[in-house]
């Protein structure tokens, strides 16, 4: 039995952030010279300026990292989502 997609979508923004996060621990370079982890950081974080603009700064400081695992959960969630009712075939 296969996993939805819209499951396996939703699971895919924490375990992108979490690999990124063990990378940038992981990585063996000084601070200066910069890590493959670096790349991945900028898109990841993205989403934080609209919520800065939007909702009161002391708030997203307190729960930052909940609201990327939730909005790339639901990111995942709508491709996922996409591809399982893509790959539905009708009858007629």
């Amino acid at each position: 039995m296969r996993i939805p997609y819209f499951i396996q979508g939703a699971l895919f923004g924490p375990a992108l952030i979490g690999l990124t996060l063990m990378l940038k621990v992981i990585c063996p370079a000084s601070a200066d010279a910069g890590c493959f982890a670096d790349n991945l950081a900028v898109p990841i974080f993205l989403p934080l300026i609209f919520v800065y603009n939007v909702v009161d700064e002391n708030l997203v400081m307190i729960h930052e990292l909940w609201f990327l695992l939730l909005y790339w959960s639901f990111v995942g969630l709508l491709i996922g989502f996409i591809f399982d009712l893509r790959n539905r075939r009708s009858l007629y």
